[in-house]
């Protein structure tokens, strides 16, 4: 049995070093064989190309290797379409003097430049499911650092490779499903309850900007390349860099329905990219978006600390009308955050907004009486009385009736100036106060602010008495 055994040896290793020229000098290849008895040379190879849909491969691009990956020769295959509507290419029977071979996909870049995604493959006895897609592309550098510096075997460097991506970029901690999440070739992306994207293998194109445009994606893809081949690691600033890219796509907005929405608007809703994914966030920027106690039933805030980011010290926020996550825009920032069952206005730079119960979005409001009766209270002469002030920018209105059906704001004291001795004082003080802390209410209850050189109180009476803020007097006067 030894003797058989010896023998069986010995003949897999005078069959793997006897091999006649290349296939493409037309001689015969007997055969080659790997250290584990498997025939992988010649070798014919089929796969498919499984990229953003909008991407389109120009050719494939076949080469050769040595024992430490460098190119021995090369030659270029076309892509075609097949029955599934993917870009297929194939390879004819060739001669492989090592079990292992980089193809590259090649993508027009502009007019006149290219994108190449190499990446490493081991053949097999069989080599008719090969699938390029970008995140082995970008595993491709570390599996050369491993062989040339490090000095392991091709198997052993793709093995530990690939756990190192796992590691590194998947969102998901449990083995199982890490495989699917990073590495999925799938192109249904879909959205699910709680409005995140399930991005599945596209998750790098989102981490290499592909938002932007074909240069940003290609040239941020080989900056992930060349910093994960050092390390194995994800490199914080450019997951801060992408997670940037996306983010500056997303705008809140009302829909045809009058439904708030928070999406992403860009080039790559063509794969359906949209809903706000705070897993990927999280990842990216190292925050938890996880709620403590009841967070779900309240709106709940918190700022962004990644110094990385150009988002740095922004505010997200949880809506719970809407029931998601987003980011606060530029104009809440200034004057404060439109929340779903919030009926508020603001001015900013001369201009008003109105933020509607219903919706979580600043508009535009082109009516100055609209403004001031949903700051100060309807100028109708039910809800408000003759003679009540108001504030919009530095501007003073009064709400005049000359029945009690006819009521209007008017600006007949906008560049008038008042002491403490006119009898119009108080309500100027408190349209000012309105104007910078809102409206005395049972929130503010017992708060006493300043103005300017002055102080103001506010006391809650209950919702069916007339409430304002009122001067706190100085005893010492």
């Amino acid at each position: 049995m030894k003797m058989k055994k010896a023998a069986f040896a010995l003949l897999f290793a005078l069959l793997s070093i006897v091999a006649c020229s290349s296939v493409d000098g037309g001689d015969e290849v007997i055969a080659r064989y790997d250290k584990d008895g498997y025939q992988y040379s010649p070798a014919y190879m089929r796969g498919t190309v499984h990229y953003l849909k909008n991407m389109k491969p120009e050719k494939v691009k076949i080469v050769r290797l040595d024992e430490k990956l460098y190119p021995v020769d090369s030659i270029e295959v076309p892509v075609e379409k097949n029955y599934n509507g993917e870009y297929a290419f194939k390879v004819d029977d060739r001669d492989y003097e090592h079990p292992f071979v980089k193809i590259a996909p090649v993508f027009p870049l502009g007019k006149n430049a290219k994108m190449e995604f190499a990446q490493y493959v081991r053949l097999r006895d069989s080599n008719i499911e090969i699938e390029l897609n970008l995140p082995e592309a970008v595993m491709s550098g570390r599996i050369e650092t491993l062989m040339r510096e490090q000095g392991l075997e091709f198997d052993s460097a793709m093995t530990r490779t690939m756990i190192e991506m796992q590691f590194a970029y998947t969102l998901v901690t449990n083995f199982n499903t890490v495989w699917n999440s990073i590495f999925s070739n799938r192109f249904d992306v879909y959205e699910y309850a709680g409005n995140e994207a399930n991005l599945n293998g596209l998750l790098m194109y989102i981490y290499c900007r592909h938002e932007i445009s074909d240069s940003v994606f290609y040239s941020t893809f080989k900056e992930y390349r060349e910093s994960f081949a050092k390390s194995g690691l994800a490199d914080s600033s450019l997951m801060a860099k992408s997670a940037d890219a996306w983010l500056s796509t997303f705008v809140a907005y009302d829909d045809d329905d009058g439904n708030t929405q928070y999406r992403s608007l860009s080039r790559d809703s063509v794969v359906n990219i949209g809903q706000f994914d705070k897993n990927f966030f999280k990842h990216a920027y190292g925050v938890s978006f996880e709620f403590s106690g009841f967070g779900t039933y309240k709106d709940v805030f918190f700022e962004l600390k990644n110094k990385y980011s150009s988002f740095n010290g922004r505010t997200f926020v949880y809506d719970r009308g809407l029931g998601f996550w987003r980011m606060q825009t530029l104009l809440e920032d200034s004057v404060g955050v439109c929340l779903y069952s919030k009926d508020s206005a603001a001015v900013s730079s001369g201009a008003y907004y109105r933020c509607r119960s219903g919706s979580a979005v600043w508009n535009v409001e082109s009516n100055r009486d609209t403004i001031l009766n949903k700051m100060y209270g309807n100028c109708k002469g039910h809800y408000i009385s003759n003679g009540e002030l108001g504030y919009l920018s530095d501007s003073l209105f009064v709400c005049e009736c000359d029945s009690l059906s006819r009521c209007d704001w008017t600006d007949k004291y906008v560049d008038s100036t008042f002491n403490k001795d006119d009898s119009l004082y108080a309500s100027v003080l408190n349209a000012r106060a309105v104007q910078l802390f809102g409206k005395c209410s049972e929130k503010l209850d017992g708060e006493v602010r300043q103005i300017d050189s002055v102080f103001v109180s506010c006391t809650w009476l209950g919702r069916d008495y007339r409430v304002s803020w009122k001067l706190v007097e100085n005893e010492e006067e």
